[in-house]
């Protein structure tokens, strides 16, 4: 973990010294428009246009993607609901009182999202016929918002059964800006940017990322990844309402 993190700091130290250089000397025309499309981007995020943002991402990089979650949404099928019964039958010392409470909770959790509900994955989308109906921009836009912390929070305040009364409207937006730019050859750059979410520290995750952009078609776009918007191992998510627990 320690090296990893030295790997990262150090990848990150090279890129903004490499950037840095160039913005004193005068950014070249490539590092200039990769730019503009990044601040674009961060710009649209903060203001949750979603169909904005995702037209600055590498749609035919992010297409496979959508396709593999398609395809595995069409060869899904719906779980066995597990009755009392079936609990006490793999466990014959269990009690049917505990039996009926791990059912229940399995029923609570399993009720928070139903099956072909890919709203994790994709905002909006609560079934697969909803899911079979985007096309790829679409895709891309909700799963941008799916991405974004302030949807997580919403969506973890509604799925834990709190009144839509409660549920804050807006959330802060985090403040990204474009720390340096450094170009590997013409078709990629790389993009350390700062991300002060969380601060510096908190929850281990960094406050300075690395963005990949290609260039694709002599336009510049975005490489779709799982942590584009926030630390890959980062999730937001309740078990219970804040407005039970004080009752």
């Amino acid at each position: 973990m320690r090296e990893s993190r030295v790997r990262f700091v150090g990848l990150i130290g090279l890129i903004a010294s490499l950037g840095f250089a160039r913005t004193a000397e005068g950014q070249s025309p490539n590092e200039r428009a990769v730019r503009a499309v990044v601040d674009s981007f961060f710009a649209a995020i903060k203001r949750e246009k979603w169909n904005s943002a995702a037209a600055l991402l590498d749609l035919a990089a992010f297409e496979p993607y959508f396709k593999q979650q398609v395809s595995n949404a069409r060869s899904a099928l719906p779980e066995h609901e597990m009755t009392v019964e079936d609990m006490m039958a793999n466990d014959s010392t269990m009690p049917r009182a505990v039996a009926e409470w791990e059912i229940a909770r399995m029923n609570k959790y399993r009720g928070m999202r139903a099956f072909g509900d890919m709203s994790y994955e994709f905002a909006g989308v609560h079934t697969q016929h909803e899911l079979f109906a985007l096309s790829v921009p679409e895709a891309a836009s909700r799963w941008l918002e799916a991405q974004d912390e302030r949807t997580q929070m919403r969506e973890a305040f509604r799925r834990s059964g709190c009144s839509p009364t409660i549920i804050p409207p807006e959330f802060p937006a985090a403040k990204r800006s474009v720390l340096a730019v450094a170009l590997s050859d013409d078709s990629t750059a790389y993009v350390v940017h700062s991300d002060d979410r969380f601060g510096p520290t908190q929850f281990g995750a960094e406050s300075e990322r690395v963005m990949v952009v290609r260039r694709r078609g002599g336009r510049w776009r975005i490489e779709t990844r799982q942590d584009l918007l926030r630390p890959g191992n980062m999730g937001f998510g309740m078990s219970e309402c804040p407005e039970r627990r004080k009752k």
